[in-house]
């Protein structure tokens, strides 16, 4: 199946002051209901700013090749203290979609799935990297061709509880890019 590309242009969503997270969040979200079909997805969020040197589209392109964001192994994953006893390729969420709507989850901060991920990224982030983050790109995954992640070293710390539940391998490491069904782009 090939990578459905979204691209919703929200100049207005900065991290600048605190963003609107539920009327942002119900643009990106309407975008994603419209190209894709009702079940289960595996989203993962990033920023630009995370990789220098590379433009928007750049970064795209090396997704779509790889099928994850995950190109420099040299590179250090933030939050790695708190995962390194795991065996996982991505830190990701989920999200369903149901009769053409993404299902909201009640005992979230927000009523949207891309409202709570900018929450995430606003709130609670600046805890690992000590400031917000504005999303620039959203993955989306079909659970079929990942899992959850294993521990694979007993002896070293554990993430702080329910993490675990955010961190995925690739059932086929691989093709990575035939597990990627959707790449939203969130423009400035």
């Amino acid at each position: 199946m090939k990578t459905k590309i979204i691209t919703v242009n929200l100049p207005e969503y900065t991290i600048d002051k605190e963003p609107a997270y539920d009327k942002l969040g119900l643009v990106v979200d309407r975008a994603i209901e419209k190209e894709l079909p009702d079940g289960r997805y595996i989203i993962r969020a990033i920023s630009i700013d995370e990789h220098k040197g590379l433009s928007v589209d750049e970064l795209i392109a090396k997704i779509l090749e790889l099928g994850t964001d995950k190109y420099d192994p040299k590179r250090k994953p933030v939050a790695y203290e708190d995962f390194q006893a795991y065996d996982y390729d991505i830190q990701a969420g989920y999200f369903d979609i149901k009769d053409g709507k993404i299902v909201d989850y009640p005992d979230d901060e927000c009523r949207t799935t891309f409202g709570t991920t900018i929450y995430e990224f606003y709130v609670n982030t600046p805890f690992d990297r000590g400031y917000p983050v504005r999303i620039d790109l959203l993955l989306l995954y079909d659970p079929e061709k990942l899992e959850l992640a294993k521990i694979v070293n007993n002896d070293l710390p554990k993430p702080r509880a329910g993490l675990e539940k955010f961190l995925y391998k690739f059932k086929n490491p691989d093709n990575k890019k035939e597990a990627l069904v959707g790449l939203v782009k969130v423009g400035r």
